[in-house]
């Protein structure tokens, strides 16, 4: 829906495992024309977008190879990167060119009624060449994410990883944990604060057990500093240090003001 509001393609083929979905996307003008044969799908196209689970990238990407034609781009929308360029690359080969891209953007529901054509818009997108990636591509994609009305980034799949493992793997995991701390006597009374901030923890476990497991060192690392931080706010508490307590929420609310400036 965003690439045809932008007018960035000739015609769009969508694929998945359910008639039901195909129709409901056509319904809506999401694609020109779709298919449940993901290797029909890929037939004579120019571009590809892999928007699977982590864990059926590479899978996926193995059926389509030998559909590909010459000089077609692949690119994925993975959260994860460093377990899926460089293997990509290697299934790619020299006949298509792969691209790793992550649009920070998305929605805790899913389908294809709630769709948004703006979606992308003002939201970073991460990309993450290697050595092997070719530079005609990697520029046709950092194009095609700014005509997107994206803040495009270039990273290493493996500092991707790092700085995505903080910002929202993490995030995921937090509001996940205070979900589960909630007593059910005390949800009936939950508003505006408890929801915004266990929002995510409504999201598809499909496509997340995959994306945590697949960087669990980095989120491991990054839930140590992050207990670290709550047993800090603990004691300061616990202890009734108020002058402590106040330093340390003063930083959290200045950092989290910065992305309002």
């Amino acid at each position: 829906m965003a690439v045809k509001k932008r007018h960035l393609a000739v015609r769009i083929i969508g694929v998945t495992a359910h008639r039901s979905t195909l129709k409901k996307a056509l319904k809506r003008q999401a694609i020109d024309s779709g298919t449940l044969d993901v290797r029909k799908s890929v037939l004579d196209t120019d571009m590809v977008i892999l928007a699977t689970p982590v864990d059926k990238i590479l899978s996926t990407l193995e059926i389509i190879k030998p559909y590909l034609k010459k000089g077609c781009i692949v690119i994925d929308v993975a959260s994860v990167k460093g377990v899926i360029v460089r293997a990509a690359e290697r299934i790619t080969g020299r006949n298509a060119y792969f691209v790793g891209a992550h649009p920070m953007a998305g929605l805790e529901q899913r389908g294809i009624d709630k769709a948004d054509c703006d979606l992308f818009k003002n939201v970073p997108c991460i990309l993450t060449p290697t050595s092997r990636t070719n530079t005609k591509a990697l520029r046709a994609i950092f194009n095609f994410w700014k005509a997107m009305d994206s803040k495009v980034y270039i990273l290493s799949p493996s500092e991707h990883d790092r700085h995505v493992s903080n910002i929202s793997h993490l995030p995921h995991i937090v509001a996940s944990t205070l979900s589960l701390s909630a007593r059910p006597s005390s949800l009936k009374f939950a508003s505006g604060g408890f929801k915004d901030t266990t929002r995510i923890a409504s999201s598809d476990l499909e496509l997340w057990i995959p994306i945590l497991m697949s960087n669990r060192k980095n989120i491991i690392l990054d839930l140590e500093d992050y207990l670290n931080g709550l047993k800090d706010i603990r004691n300061s508490i616990a202890h009734g240090d108020k002058v402590k307590l106040k330093k340390l929420l003063w930083r959290a609310k200045r950092k989290r003001d910065m992305l309002d400036s």
